[in-house]
């Protein structure tokens, strides 16, 4: 098992920093699998979201998403496991 720090910080379309509300993280496999949704334990400090995330020793993409003005926000991204000698 590999400990990840997950981190995203929003954006509208300009550029500017935004805090959407009931931030959530999805996690998935490589073939676009869910795996596990996460609700709980996300933190904020300074317009960042934060999880510390613990995975198996494979690939996966995560995504964090929310509300900001009605409407859904997200940021997915791919985490590749690479073992160093």
């Amino acid at each position: 098992m590999l400990q990840h720090l997950l981190v995203v910080e929003f954006k509208d379309f300009g550029g500017d920093t935004i805090s959407p509300e009931n931030v959530s993280l999805k996690i998935y496999d490589t073939k676009q699998n869910l795996l596990e949704t996460i609700t709980d334990g996300i933190s904020q400090l300074n317009n960042q979201y934060y999880y510390d995330y613990t995975a198996t020793d494979s690939d996966f993409i995560f995504e964090f998403s929310g509300f900001y003005n009605n409407k859904t926000v997200l940021s997915r991204q791919l985490v590749t496991v690479k073992f160093t000698k």
